[in-house]
């Protein structure tokens, strides 16, 4: 995978600045574990890192995209709708990375 897609329709949501006591995501380098990943929402491109809430095989995930050109993709572990939904949740209050 070579970063995300360049023609968002959305320009995306901007994440709170991460606080002192912010946990820390464990990323891991991205599989291409499925043929088609969908998703459900994304932060804004402008800013680094960049952040997709995707689902998968019946599984969600987050994807986090850095790099100049958004070339480095890492994801979560994979897990269900409503973890994933908590984690993207405190990503963008902050409360992870």
């Amino acid at each position: 995978m070579s970063g995300p897609p360049s023609h968002f329709e959305y320009h995306g949501d901007h994440p709170d600045r991460p606080h002192e006591q912010t946990t820390r995501v464990r990323w891991q380098k991205s599989q291409n574990r499925c043929p088609q990943v969908r998703v459900r929402e994304h932060t804004c491109i402008c800013l680094r890192p960049m952040y997709e809430l995707c689902t998968a095989g019946g599984l969600w995930f987050v994807r986090r995209f850095t790099g100049k050109d958004l070339e480095i993709v890492v994801e979560s572990s994979w897990m269900s709708a409503k973890a994933a939904r908590t984690l993207w949740m405190r990503i963008m209050a902050g409360q992870a990375r």
